[in-house]
């Protein structure tokens, strides 16, 4: 038997903590994960951040914006896949149409604000080989 990783690990935990729970594991590693390998990044779709919150995990957000920086859109998701070492979830505030990351991690949390920004941040981490 292999041994679990951080990302099943986590699945497993959510799913104990969910009441009423209909999904099966395999389906939550699909659904609630944008990569759904065992060695993929740990960024959660929105269903997958949905059922995170039901599951009363503490999170915090972070408010961010890009700046005109070289690399692209897609450049950062990737920096973010290979980086960020916790449950996250990206999106834009419908309200003030701004993006937003939902961390599941208060370390992560607290380093991202002692940096100030998110860009900051990223460059100080090395990513994956």
């Amino acid at each position: 038997m292999t041994k679990l990783t951080y990302k099943e690990s986590l699945t497993i935990k959510v799913l104990e903590s969910l009441e009423g729970n209909n999904w099966t594991f395999e389906e939550a590693m699909k659904k609630w994960w944008f990569n759904p390998r065992r060695d993929g990044g740990l960024r959660l779709t929105q269903v997958g951040d949905l059922e995170f919150r039901y599951a009363d995990f503490e999170s915090f957000v972070h408010n961010f914006s890009l700046t005109k920086s070289s690399r692209s859109y897609y450049q950062f998701i990737l920096d973010l896949d290979k980086k960020i070492k916790c449950p996250y979830f990206v999106d834009v505030d419908t309200t003030t149409k701004k993006p937003f990351m939902r961390l599941y991690d208060s370390r992560v949390y607290m380093m991202l604000c002692l940096y100030g920004d998110l860009e900051s941040y990223l460059n100080s981490i090395k990513g994956k080989k």
